[in-house]
């Protein structure tokens, strides 16, 4: 019998110092590979708890929160209800709370990190930028927020992201105060450069075309720091 396989690496966005996002999946192409509904399996009893929460998100991705249900939601996995409840005694809301964790968690180690570092400002946005691309798979890959923060995981996760959002913004003022702008003024940057971000990708999707996001990365750094800083 031939079961599905998905990778392991993560990808996307939702944002935050402890920030939430979107894993890129990479299919092995392998004989022993099987595709159902889109989404790829391995033989159950190989999957860890990771890659079962891998699979969850690759679904949430897909269908959105209220469109995954348990039924798509124990396709994605391979596994049966009692056993997602066995992983996720709450149901779906722990399973999303799952699955922006891991976001976060790749997010932090990945992309905040390049704005932690003593490289000059403007160096440490183009390297946050440059992950951000990576991130988001050129701009192909869609946030997590943007399926978190509407309809019943709106009501559920709101307060939640809206904390990880403004976690996110701080560490982006906290970059353009040290470059010499004024805080409120950074602030007020950090703000817009959020807004960039989250509204290349929505346009760059309605387009069809990842055109917007490309040219805000590109133009990142001036959006916290203004045109004709060098720092």
């Amino acid at each position: 019998m031939h079961f599905p396989q998905i990778a392991d690496h993560a990808r996307g966005f939702c944002t935050d110092a402890l920030a939430v996002l979107v894993f890129h999946l990479y299919i092995d192409s392998n004989e022993h590979s099987v595709q159902t509904s889109g989404l790829n399996f391995m033989p159950v009893a190989t999957l860890t708890r990771d890659q079962v929460v891998d699979r969850i998100l690759a679904a949430f991705r897909r269908y959105g929160y209220e469109g995954s249900s348990l039924s798509r939601l124990s396709e994605a996995t391979g596994l049966g209800r009692s056993s997602l409840y066995h992983y996720f005694p709450n149901g779906k809301e722990d399973m999303a709370s799952a699955a922006m964790g891991a976001v976060g968690a790749w997010f932090t180690q990945h992309v905040l990190s390049t704005l932690n570092s003593r490289e000059v400002s403007a160096i440490r946005l183009q390297r946050f930028a440059g992950k951000l691309t990576e991130y988001y798979a050129n701009g192909t890959a869609p946030c997590l927020m943007d399926v978190f923060t509407i309809g019943e995981a709106g009501s559920l996760f709101q307060q939640h992201l809206g904390a990880r959002m403004r976690a996110l913004m701080a560490l982006l003022a906290e970059v353009a105060e040290q470059a010499g702008v004024d805080k409120v003024e950074a602030a007020v940057r950090a703000e817009n450069a959020v807004v960039a971000i989250q509204g290349s990708l929505i346009v760059s999707r309605a387009l069809d075309s990842n055109g917007p996001f490309l040219r805000m990365i590109e133009n990142f750094p001036a959006i916290l720091l203004g045109p004709q800083s060098t720092e």
